[in-house]
């Protein structure tokens, strides 16, 4: 390891922001941030936390059509931007260093692009003192989705050779068809296969794992096993709009694995509806204190003991 390397500080989500305390599901998200116009915006919104970016090989707007590919800002089947990986994170980085406190979460779509971009983090990393995550789906999951993951062994092997103090967030190809699907898990088998590829490539690093949403029911326990299993890791609840979700489950989840281990990343109404499922849900649990919170209270209790003392003495 470099000196560059040893020296690099990568916080992570709930130490860079605070507020959360405990509770990860509070950490607030902007989706598909590909463009110059949605980093404007976003690097300027003071509610969002975590900016979740998609990485493709495409082209500049301006570039020559014949020129070389590029690691630009896009999600599938786009392949042009108004912007570039390299501008994007320079951008980020610039935004914090201003003091304005964002994350990144970096989404590889193409395999291709991934070692340039870590070569321009790593290029950087004396500046990046702010949460960064590499995502790629780099396993089949559930419901037999037909698109190709993201190769595992090249991609686990060039994020630990050159940013290791980076997050993995690596998850599963899915394909959603209806609410009821008896296949819309994640079985054993399945959280198996991703423990078996953690640790044949040694991954030492943090890990979080991307969950769609509308599998979580049927996925408590093998979700439950995998990060127990899975040393320093968490879940990260996902959704699309279109999907039909258990808002009951996904509160289930945190309660089962605990508040400090799952992230929520939904889309706006489904988010809106977990939150109050969850304020609900905290409002309605009941708080034990040993002393009452009022003075008149104390006053009461303290009234009491002295007369319980002073009856012992007389009694005595």
């Amino acid at each position: 390891m470099t000196s560059q390397e040893s020296s690099v500080d990568v916080p992570d989500v709930a130490d860079f922001f605070p507020d959360v305390s405990d509770d990860l599901s509070k950490v607030t998200w902007a989706h598909a941030v590909n463009s110059k116009e949605d980093v404007d915006t976003y690097l300027g919104d003071n509610s969002t936390m975590m900016l979740e970016a998609d990485i493709m090989p495409g082209r500049l707007t301006d570039a020559d059509p014949e020129g070389p590919l590029i690691p630009i800002m896009a999600h599938p089947p786009i392949v042009v931007s108004d912007i570039s990986f390299e501008m994007w994170i320079t951008a980020v980085i610039k935004a914090n260093q201003d003091g304005k406190k964002k994350g990144a979460k970096l989404d590889f779509k193409d395999i291709t692009v991934v070692e340039d971009c870590l070569k321009i983090l790593k290029g950087k990393a004396n500046d990046i003192s702010f949460p960064l995550w590499l995502n790629a789906d780099i396993l089949k999951g559930p419901v037999g989705d037909t698109r190709d993951p993201v190769d595992a062994d090249k991609f686990l092997t060039l994020c630990m050779e050159y940013f290791p103090q980076a997050t993995l967030s690596v998850g599963w190809t899915t394909k959603y068809t209806t609410s009821d699907d008896e296949d819309a898990l994640y079985t054993k088998a399945t959280v198996e296969e991703m423990v078996t590829t953690l640790e044949e490539k040694n991954v030492a690093q943090p890990v979080t794992f991307p969950i769609r949403a509308a599998f979580v029911p049927r996925s408590l326990d093998n979700l439950d096993w995998l990060v127990e299993t899975v040393p320093d890791s968490t879940i990260t609840v996902w959704s699309s709009e279109s999907d039909t979700v258990d808002i009951q489950a996904l509160l289930a989840l945190r309660s089962l694995i605990g508040h400090d281990a799952v992230y929520y990343d939904l889309p706006e109404d489904q988010k809106k509806a977990f939150e109050e499922a969850r304020d609900a849900q905290s409002s309605s649990e009941p708080s034990f204190r040993f002393w009452p919170s009022n003075t008149s209270a104390l006053v009461t209790v303290g009234v009491a003991l002295a007369s319980a003392l002073a009856s012992l003495y007389l009694y005595e």
